[in-house]
């Protein structure tokens, strides 16, 4: 409870961090598309370039939520939201924790997964379905450790995190692979452990399917990994800078110590669960959620065992102790109380959102007393603020819809290389253009014949096309 509560107070304390992603104004205008149609989307309502294309929004509760609380509470809601789940996601975590292991090394722990989710934290789906991560992996390998079925209430979560976010597919894996532990443990009982773990799995991947997206939800994630421009456009896609993420540098520390200090012994299906998820995370960074989450869940049980009789009787042990016991109803009611009084101002004074590497303002209304029209050619950093106008987008986050190819040639033009920009430029029949100054598109178009600078900030630039589009 005190550690939700103080991840619950780290994330208000910086709130404007959590709206620094373009994605959160294209998941609200989503949200909010879909409250004013009473429908879910099937084709795309927000580009130029792709107007009418097929698009599934799979993510489509999320975004209802936060179009919800946009709506109650200004961009105070989403705030709030997003900590909220947060918290509840290291809470729920904690508890799980503290089940199998001191309490020192739990918090110890809890605060490696912090520290290990804190870039990544924003106001999106993904950190909305946190929650449902912690407690679907932590319910899965404590039933494992327990030696017993899964607990088939956590089909119905399932089902919630299915309409939530994609994420749900690493929940059928981790599913899948703790399925095999108990059928290869088994010892003349192999039948029966794979019949009670092969009908939960059975009923959750059912319950996965119960989307307005159906079956397309379980493609639609490894098509997005299988675009090779991906990792080239988007910094969450690449591998991690340690320079810029020391947390993930001193969690593998962190694990390496725990291997050569303690007697730990992983079972091999639980030694490569840990490496899976240690690649996963070397891979693409913001993987590290995964590391920060279930990592910890799924070495608690053997380090708690190497550790059993460890917690010694200092008085720093036994406070501790005490401190982990769960929460009496009174202890939660004041736990709730002090997280209303924490997210009160934000939600009773309107935030203005002021110009950022995601909000050009100035520049639109700058575009809007030019008089600028027409198709736009955009950075994709800048796709989600035109979504969420009102603007037709030349690119934004939705690059599954997009497709490979579609963002490689995008990257091109964004970079400045002038046969990719021209083909971008007189293809679609840009008429101006919307980019940040560090793009190389930027001072390409300075130099671009039939191309005039109408606008600059410290956000955006602005070009508008002079003359007709060539035939």
């Amino acid at each position: 409870l005190l550690l939700g509560l103080a991840a619950f107070g780290r994330a208000l304390a910086q709130p404007m961090a959590l709206l620094n992603d373009p994605d959160t104004y294209l998941h609200i205008a989503a949200g909010q598309w879909m409250l004013a149609h009473h429908a879910l989307p099937a084709h795309d309502p927000f580009s130029h370039t792709m107007s009418g294309a097929p698009w599934l929004a799979a993510e489509w509760l999320a975004e209802l939520a936060l179009a919800i609380v946009y709506r109650a509470a200004g961009w105070g809601g989403p705030i709030v939201l997003a900590a909220a789940s947060f918290a509840l996601a290291i809470g729920l975590a904690t508890r799980f924790l503290l089940r199998r292991l001191p309490p020192l090394m739990a918090v110890l722990a809890a605060v490696f997964a912090i520290a290990l989710l804190q870039p990544h934290l924003v106001a999106r789906p993904h950190v909305l379905a946190l929650p449902l991560l912690a407690l679907w992996s932590g319910a899965l390998l404590a039933a494992r450790d327990a030696a017993r079925s899964p607990p088939i209430w956590l089909v119905a979560a399932m089902s919630l995190w299915a309409n939530l976010h994609a994420s749900f597919i690493f929940g059928l894996a981790l599913a899948a692979w703790l399925a095999v532990e108990p059928v290869l443990a088994a010892r003349g009982c192999r039948a029966d452990a794979a019949r009670r773990w092969g009908w939960f799995l059975a009923a959750a991947g059912g319950a996965a399917l119960l989307t307005p997206i159906g079956a397309a939800g379980f493609v639609q994630p490894f098509r997005l990994m299988a675009m090779p421009a991906l990792q080239a456009s988007f910094a969450e896609w690449r591998p991690p800078d340690f320079a810029a993420f020391p947390a993930l540098e001193l969690a593998l520390l962190a694990l390496l110590a725990i291997g050569f200090m303690t007697a730990t012994r992983l079972a091999p299906m639980r030694l490569i669960l840990l490496l899976g998820l240690v690649h996963m995370a070397l891979r693409h960074v913001r993987h590290a959620d995964l590391l920060g989450l279930v990592g910890p869940l799924a070495l608690a049980a053997p380090l708690g065992a190497a550790l059993a009789g460890a917690e010694g009787s200092s008085p720093v042990s036994r406070i501790a102790c005490r401190l982990a016991r769960p929460a009496a109803a009174p202890a939660r009611g004041l736990a709730v109380a002090i997280g209303i009084l924490l997210s009160l101002p934000l939600l009773r004074e309107p935030i203005a959102r002021a110009d950022d590497t995601t909000t050009p303002a100035a520049a639109l209304a700058a575009a809007a007393r030019l008089g600028l029209s027409g198709p736009v050619f955009n950075g994709e950093n800048f796709g989600g603020y035109l979504a969420f106008r009102g603007v037709p987008t030349f690119i934004d986050g939705r690059i599954e819809m997009y497709g490979n190819d579609f963002l490689a040639r995008d990257v091109e033009a964004e970079q400045g290389r002038e046969p990719a920009l021209q083909t971008v430029l007189d293809g679609y029949g840009v008429s101006w253009t919307l980019l940040s100054p560090q793009a190389g598109a930027a001072a390409a178009l300075d130099r671009l014949s039939g191309w005039r600078r109408v606008y600059a900030d410290s956000v955006a630039i602005i070009h508008r096309r002079e003359g007709a589009l060539p035939p």
